[in-house]
């Protein structure tokens, strides 16, 4: 009885070719890889920035509300002044901070052209007390504004217009 040893196999050109398919998969897949992790550096890059633009914009907006007054210290220095404390916020050239007595927050928003609205006197000169501030940031293409505005009782005003009198004529 004649035994029938014929080995089954692949070809040459069978492995040749499903190596190449192979090796053409995974460089898409590899190319696919590095496109998810680009998506996934800007998430977070992105996420990164709204959260800090929320937070400083949450933070400006309860501060300036619990200040007793809102008060300029230099070209980009901010002071809220309250009874307990005071609060600086400081613009920096690419980011924000704001120094409570504790601690600094440090907001990592570039910002651009810085306006200062002061509060006028009846003769129309400007007091010491802010009433707004608005900057603009930038993330990529995109423009936001940070902004704060503050309304102030007559017993603030009265105080501030005092301290501008000569000391002869302050009470």
């Amino acid at each position: 009885m004649p035994i029938n040893l014929k080995l089954k196999a692949f070809t040459i050109m069978e492995l040749l070719v499903s190596m190449t398919l192979t090796g053409v998969l995974v460089v898409f897949a590899f190319t696919g890889y590095n496109q998810i992790q680009k998506l996934f550096i800007n998430y977070t890059v992105q996420s990164k920035f709204i959260s800090d633009y929320n937070q400083l914009n949450k933070a400006l907006f309860i501060i300036s509300d619990r200040a007793k007054s809102i008060e300029s210290s230099g070209e980009n220095v901010i002071t809220f002044i309250s009874d307990s404390e005071s609060v600086v916020l400081d613009l920096k050239e690419k980011n924000i901070l704001l120094k409570f007595k504790s601690h600094t927050d440090t907001f990592e928003i570039a910002h651009k052209e810085n306006r200062f609205d002061f509060m006028k006197l009846n003769d129309g000169t400007p007091s010491t007390l802010m009433n707004a501030f608005e900057c603009d940031v930038f993330f990529q293409s995109q423009k936001l504004r940070v902004s704060f505005r503050k309304e102030y009782d007559s017993e603030t005003i009265l105080n501030s217009t005092l301290v501008l009198l000569p000391p002869d004529e302050q009470y």
